[in-house]
């Protein structure tokens, strides 16, 4: 490109084609890394406690899946050279994180992932005795997961990488999900930050990479975003379903966080316009009255969350007081002892924490690195992102701004311990992340004609073209 041509492109132009090289390194850096870690990450699978599972059947089903999801992967990027180096490296890196999830919970601390790994075991070897009998409902929570895991067993064998890898790559589809439901939210948004915020942000690669309902919930979270973007977009059948399978799976794993999806969605989607026509106008008659089911459901299943019951203001204190206090147990205790009110106001830094000074073990030291970047992302794109906020009437932001309130609150009253906090608000991460990295179209916005005439930078600088493939 010559010196006469790139002055005549404009500053916010040669701006975005900056960024988007940075963007585009960074990924490559991912990709990269992920590959070089790759002979750890398979001797983690594979190799890490060899006396208490056996390997040989995953060296052939986790290439094999690998290979699958590469290819399923193939056909959604459609030439769009972001997004298959995105999930391209993201699915070595998910290999990554697996591996090392492993290797943690064999040698740093116990995981949740091998309980599930045992009793799917244990389940799949009763089936030959009592039948589908061994997979007792009900089919949900880790209960499901418990099945899930045995279901898997009993057509592959005693796999432990196997499962890890499943688990993980439903983790990333659920990250391309989220992709997707921005690009279509957002269609000026910088989806370049955003995609390697939802792939390779530390806590949601690493927890969600492992068997157990984090990565369910990353997948379903993320199908439901999708499909409430395509709703927010104009309303239609397709869209309605896909939003529903979203949200019921994401109940069907952990009740409380459905409920809280169903509330964020239908609150503004019954007070905002969405193209439709007579549907919108006869699904909103509906709704509303669903709404206010939903509602009292959500209360419910919060309670149920906090291993509670009753159905008055007094019973919900008393039991987010209980379970704050059974979740104060460990080495990353915070706000131990705190009053029910301060914790609520408190919750707005639930994102950040914990602090520097509240550091007491290597995980919330992660943990606290990873708050510390945040922090300075919100700082930054502070000017970007206040307009949106002010957007609230539009529905897809008024979906996102409900389900941070209602999910902040709820975890900030209830839950004392920076371990849980961490692994739990990565399904919170995807969906407020959007905020800090939308852009609300600008109304006659002027293309330098320079600019037009370049449609391979064109491509990689604006993020509306760059998305056709969305």
């Amino acid at each position: 490109m010559s010196t006469a041509t790139i002055r005549a492109l404009n500053v916010s132009q040669l701006t975005e084609m900056r960024a988007w090289t940075k963007y585009y390194s960074i990924a490559r850096l991912m990709a990269f890394a992920g590959v070089l870690c790759s002979p750890f990450s398979l001797w983690a699978l594979f190799y890490s406690s060899p006396k208490d599972y056996p390997f040989l059947t995953s060296m052939l089903f986790v290439p094999l899946l690998t290979y699958g999801c590469v290819l399923l992967f193939s056909r959604v990027w459609r030439g769009d050279r972001f997004v298959k180096l995105l999930f391209g490296g993201g699915i070595a890196v998910r290999v990554a994180a697996a591996g090392a999830y492993v290797w943690a919970g064999f040698y740093l601390y116990s995981v949740d992932a091998f309980h599930y790994y045992w009793i799917g075991l244990e389940r799949a070897a009763q089936f030959s005795a009592v039948g589908w009998a061994a997979f007792p409902p009900p089919y949900t929570s880790s209960n499901l997961v418990f099945s899930i895991s045995g279901i898997i067993a009993l057509v592959i064998g005693d796999a432990l990488p196997t499962l890890f890898i499943i688990f993980a790559f439903a983790a990333l589809w659920g990250g391309y999900f989220f992709y997707r439901a921005f690009c279509i939210a957002f269609p000026n948004g910088n989806r370049g930050l955003y995609g390697l915020l939802v792939v390779f942000m530390p806590s949601m690669l690493f927890w969600s990479s492992a068997i157990g309902k984090d990565a369910m919930e990353q997948l379903f979270i993320g199908v439901a975003a999708y499909g409430f973007a395509r709703i927010a977009r104009k309303l239609d059948s397709r869209a309605i379903l896909i939003s529903m399978i979203g949200v019921t799976g994401a109940a069907a794993f952990r009740p409380h966080i459905g409920a809280m999806l169903a509330i964020s969605m239908l609150l503004p989607f019954t007070f905002s316009n969405i193209k439709g026509g007579w549907m919108t106008v006869a699904a909103k008659i509906v709704l509303i009255p669903v709404l206010l089911g939903a509602t009292y459901f959500m209360a419910k299943e919060a309670q149920s969350f906090v291993s509670g019951g009753g159905n008055d203001f007094g019973d919900t204190r008393h039991v987010l007081e209980q379970e704050h206090n059974v979740t104060s147990e460990g080495g990353s205790l915070y706000n131990q002892g705190t009053a029910l009110p301060r914790r609520i106001i408190e919750s707005p830094f639930l994102l950040f924490r914990p602090f520097p000074w509240e550091v007491h073990n290597f995980m919330s030291a992660v943990s606290s690195v990873e708050g510390i970047g945040l922090a300075f992302l919100v700082y930054r794109k502070r000017r970007e992102y206040w307009p949106v906020v002010r957007a609230w009437r539009q529905t897809y932001v008024g979906f996102i701004l409900a389900f941070t309130f209602v999910f902040i609150i709820i975890f900030s009253a209830g839950i004392a311990n920076f371990g849980i906090i961490a692994r739990e608000r990565m399904m919170l991460f995807p969906i407020v992340l959007m905020l800090f990295c939308a852009r609300l179209p600008v109304k006659n916005k002027i293309v330098s004609p320079a600019f037009q005439r370049y449609p391979r930078v064109q491509s990689r600088v604006s993020p509306q073209l760059g998305q056709s493939a969305f």
